[in-house]
């Protein structure tokens, strides 16, 4: 049972989600920087500014867990590990190269860029890398594209651990001074901010769990959906 894949990502009330979510999202990011509004309840008028800043600051639920995880594992919060707002930029920004990098693949599997991509690897050549288990080999696409990933991810983990100069470092100095936790909805400031990179860090994160949970529950492959999810513009 069930609707194919495609059916349910051309059905309307997926359109008006997305409409719904690029709505709220822009009110969200927007709203923080939004001068000289009021809002009127039984008490007192509020400024906008101060509910968006009530809103960004003390409405997150992980606030106070960033709190804590420094108080129980000082260790690896004054390094920028744990529950830390450090963390939560560095994930963020490997969500955004990951999505780079699949939305890339899909585009060169769709387009036949990749060359023998059907060719099965010699296991009498390769030993076992042409292996994925129980005596199945992999095609010459799928082992192009996972060392590609794998060069992909030994360059990021050597940019994370030893960044040139010019670079920020995913392990920090014990001593730095730590951010302060960003809020529920980070001040919207456009341009190369850090705020900026926050909001697109946890969007790309989101994207990366939607983008997976759709591949399992309509049982496509991953490029598939992300191919259904842009509209089927990459092939």
């Amino acid at each position: 049972g069930g609707l194919p894949p495609d059916r349910i990502f051309s059905q309307p009330i997926m359109l008006r989600t997305s409409v719904v979510l690029a709505v709220v999202g822009t009110a969200a990011a927007f709203a923080p920087g939004a001068p000289g509004l009021q809002l009127r309840t039984s008490a007192p008028a509020v400024s906008r500014a101060g509910l968006s800043k009530s809103l960004c600051m003390a409405a997150n639920p992980m606030d106070d867990m960033v709190k804590d995880f420094a108080k129980s594992s000082p260790q690896f919060a004054s390094r920028g590990f744990g529950v830390t707002v450090n963390a939560e930029r560095w994930n963020g920004r490997h969500a955004m190269f990951g999505m780079v990098a699949m939305v890339a693949t899909a585009y060169l599997q769709g387009h036949g860029l990749i060359p023998d991509a059907d060719k099965v690897l010699d296991i009498k050549q390769w030993g076992g890398l042409a292996q994925v288990g129980f005596g199945e080999t992999i095609t010459n696409e799928r082992a192009i594209v996972m060392i590609a990933h794998v060069h992909v991810l030994m360059v990021s983990i050597f940019a994370a651990v030893a960044p040139f100069r010019f670079q920020d470092t995913l392990a920090k100095q014990i001593g730095y001074t730590p951010e302060a936790p960003a809020g529920l909805i980070p001040p919207f400031k456009t341009g190369l901010t850090a705020e900026a990179e926050l909001i697109n860090g946890r969007l790309a994160m989101l994207g990366l769990i939607a983008i997976v949970m759709a591949s399992i529950f309509t049982g496509t492959s991953v490029v598939d959906t992300i191919n259904l999810g842009l509209g089927k513009i990459l092939y």
